[in-house]
């Protein structure tokens, strides 16, 4: 078991004990345990999980910091949802729409933003598609 703290803009999102982290760094996938040797990286927008008292819990990650010390992980995200949380049908409106900013994009298309719109909605339709129990 290894303490994990989720800190938001809004302030501390999560904090708990866990015995597993999955979730995507700039490098790929990497699954962190107990005792795991000490890292920082880049988040990617991407699922996440964890096992908390042998359930999995599913979270849409959005970007950020991890800091992975012996029995501590801590992430700093712009933004962090639970998969219960997410509305999918925003979601899949969220994509089509931001698909269609930048397949129409003129002078006056803010092209940043739409990426990384599209690349939250996608983050939160799979993170909603993982979690069998949605």
């Amino acid at each position: 078991m290894f303490k994990l703290r989720i800190i938001t803009p809004k302030g501390l999102y999560f904090e708990s004990e866990i015995s597993s982290l999955t979730i995507k760094m700039s490098t790929g996938y990497r699954t962190i345990l107990s005792g795991h040797e000490p890292l920082v990286g880049a988040l990617d927008y991407a699922p996440m999980h964890l096992i908390k008292n042998n359930k999995t819990y599913y979270y849409a990650i959005h970007g950020g910091i991890i800091n992975v010390k012996k029995d501590e992980v801590v992430i700093v995200s712009s933004s962090v949802e639970r998969s219960k949380d997410i509305d999918i049908n925003r979601a899949i409106q969220a994509k089509i729409r931001a698909e269609q900013r930048l397949k129409e994009k003129d002078d006056s298309t803010d092209v940043k933003r739409a990426k990384m719109a599209l690349l939250r909605a996608l983050s939160r339709i799979d993170t909603y598609n993982s979690d069998n129990d949605n």
